[in-house]
C-alpha cells in the first residue's frame, strides 16, 4: 500500500528563479547588533536558505557570512529576508555587491555537487 502511494506521487518542475546548489557548512548570520550560528542548506547566486534558532523577521536585512564554496575564503554579504518557515529561513542577497564575493558564491553554484561535510 505505502509502495503504490509513493509511486503515484507527482513531482512538480523546480519553478525557482536560479538553480540552487545544496549546502552545509557553518553561517553566521549578522542582524544589527546580534549575531547568530546558523547552518547553510543550499545556496545560489541571488540568496541562500539557513537553518538558524533565532527571530528574524521578514523583510530584515541581515549580513551572512560563510566559507566559500570550493575557496578557502570568507565571504561576507548583505541580504533580505524573504521567507521563514519555522527555523528556515529564504535570504535574499541585495544588488551591486562586492563582485568578487558574487564570483566566488557562482562558482559555487555551478559544476559538481558539493561533499558533505562543509568543506569543498
Amino acid at each position: 500500500m505505502v509502495s503504490a502511494v509513493i509511486l503515484k506521487r507527482t513531482f512538480k518542475e523546480d519553478r525557482r528563479r536560479r538553480k540552487r546548489q545544496l549546502l552545509n557548512t557553518s553561517v553566521q548570520v549578522h542582524s544589527g547588533p546580534q549575531c547568530v550560528d546558523a547552518l547553510g542548506i543550499n545556496l545560489s547566486d541571488v540568496g541562500m536558505c539557513v537553518f538558524t534558532m533565532a527571530n528574524l523577521p521578514l523583510g530584515s536585512e541581515v549580513q551572512v557570512e560563510f566559507d566559500a564554496p570550493r575557496s578557502e575564503e570568507r565571504v561576507r554579504l548583505s541580504g533580505t529576508v524573504r521567507h521563514r518557515a519555522i527555523y528556515l529561513y529564504g535570504i535574499e542577497f541585495l544588488a551591486g555587491q562586492d563582485r568578487h564575493h558574487a564570483d566566488l558564491v557562482e562558482a559555487g553554484t555551478t559544476s559538481t555537487p558539493p561533499r558533505i561535510g562543509g568543506h569543498w
